[in-house]
């Protein structure tokens, strides 16, 4: 196999299964490449695509973030409860917003750098922590989001795609992040954390610095569902733990960090999204559905482990 090839083994296996589900898709749904299509598709996808980007920004500090769909929740309530009609009131909700979840997210690396614990153990004990807070903000599902702004999001802006816009910001935003000192620190502490420490790699600093940015990538998550559904819900966001965890692994992410590629998790979004909506197409039954979608994260661990036996081969 050319080393190319063999480098990427599990990229290519996983374009290979969205070109198969793309394919079915457009069978079911000939608009699929219709513009309007693109951006009811991207608007559905931003807020999955976004928390498994802060989702793999933890795994690749050999972490994990249980605490996830509470925090998404959390800067979704801040957002709906603080915005107003107009452009300037809807930013600064925005900004206060992700406030909240950068320096949740960071209170997280806090606690996993210097409490001496797993992350699991810190982010599930966490998701308690800000579950209540976001129920404390947001008692019951309602808020405000502006009705324009809605519409802008969800059928299109003079023609343009905000979400795709988004996606696409999101994914340069990280390729330059991933070139600066931090990225290259948070796969090296993922990778060898001990010899990250003794190479002069703040490891504490880092983790700290991961969380938090993983926190402001699922506060962009928690507005982008706000403004799709055009209101806030308390405990909305719960799924998007463990699902924001299966595209990462579906996209090659390493559950012992260090190892990935942040495209390979915004195609396993892409790919889990597209699965669910042809599946309602279908008409199976929801129960089915969780079926399929384990079966597909069994393949993707396996072509993934294929994949390390062939590089070390």
């Amino acid at each position: 196999m050319p080393e190319f090839l063999r480098a990427r083994l599990d990229l290519v296996g996983l374009c290979g299964l969205l070109v198969v589900v793309l394919f079915a898709y457009q069978q079911l749904d000939p608009t699929l490449l219709d513009p309007s299509t693109i951006t009811i598709l991207s608007a559905q996808f931003l807020p999955l695509i976004l928390a498994a980007v802060g989702q793999t920004i933890v795994m690749l500090t050999g972490g994990i973030d249980l605490s996830l769909g509470a925090v998404l929740s959390l800067g979704m309530a801040v957002f709906v409860v603080t915005a107003t009609d107009d452009a300037g009131g809807v930013l600064l909700a925005m900004a206060l917003a992700l406030v909240v979840t950068v320096l949740a997210g960071a209170a997280n690396g806090v606690l996993v750098a210097y409490a001496g614990l797993p992350p699991i153990i810190v982010t599930l004990a966490a998701s308690f922590l800000w579950g209540g807070v976001t129920l404390i903000v947001l008692p019951q599902p309602g808020g405000h989001v502006p009705s324009g702004l809605v519409r802008a999001y969800n059928m299109g802006w003079h023609g343009i795609a905000l979400p795709a816009v988004a996606i696409a910001i999101a994914l340069v935003g990280w390729k330059l992040v991933r070139s600066t000192r931090f990225g290259m620190a948070v796969y090296a502490v993922g990778g060898n954390e001990h010899g990250a420490y003794a190479n002069g790699i703040a490891t504490g600093r880092t983790k700290i610095l991961a969380y938090g940015f993983a926190g402001f990538f699922v506060g962009l998550a928690g507005i982008g569902l706000a403004i799709q559904t055009g209101s806030g819900d308390p405990t909305i966001g719960v799924p998007y733990t463990l699902n924001s965890i299966a595209v990462a692994v579906l996209g090659g992410i390493s559950f012992f960090g260090g190892v990935g590629q942040m495209r390979g998790t915004v195609l396993g979004a892409l790919l889990l999204g597209l699965l669910t909506n042809l599946l309602l197409f279908t008409g199976i039954s929801t129960f089915y559905q969780m079926i399929l979608q384990g079966v597909v994260l069994v393949v993707a661990v396996a072509v993934k482990t294929l994949a390390t036996r062939e590089r070390v081969a």
